[in-house]
């Protein structure tokens, strides 16, 4: 059984109940902590793939977000540019945003893939010193 570290998110009291969502997503911020998860050596690379597919998803989705952050208003009323605001900072890169969300999983995710790659590559070498003991 290989044991790594994962990055989880804690944040969430200093942004209040509007960004509970997105810390949910933002691994690795500030006042992030620490899980530790096992997996079986024959499955670590699926789930190195796995990660990576999630990883690249949220690379997509970063785009997305990009683009809605520099939505213009829909129409000249102050409402429209009021609305128009606020959805921009909801998208946005601000603690609580999406776009900041996104980032700090991202962060994460690729922290997580490292740790199961470090300790896959432990075991190897281990398992493969193991052997070579046994021969003699």
């Amino acid at each position: 059984m290989l044991m790594f570290d994962a990055l989880v998110p804690i944040k969430a009291a200093a942004m209040g109940a509007a960004a509970g969502a997105a810390a949910g997503a933002a691994a690795g911020a500030g006042g992030a902590g620490v899980a530790k998860f096992s997996v079986e050596p024959e499955q670590a690379q699926k789930m190195i793939d796995g990660l990576k597919q999630a990883l690249e998803e949220l690379m997509s989705l970063r785009r997305t977000s990009e683009g809605i952050s520099r939505a213009g208003a829909p129409g000249p009323d102050p409402y429209s540019g009021i609305a128009t605001l606020a959805m921009r900072r909801t998208a946005g890169a601000e603690p609580g945003g999406y776009l900041w969300a996104n980032q700090e999983a991202q962060k994460a995710l690729e922290q997580t893939i490292k740790n199961i790659e470090k300790a896959l590559s432990e075991y190897q070498a281990t398992d493969d010193a193991a052997k070579s003991a046994m021969k003699g």
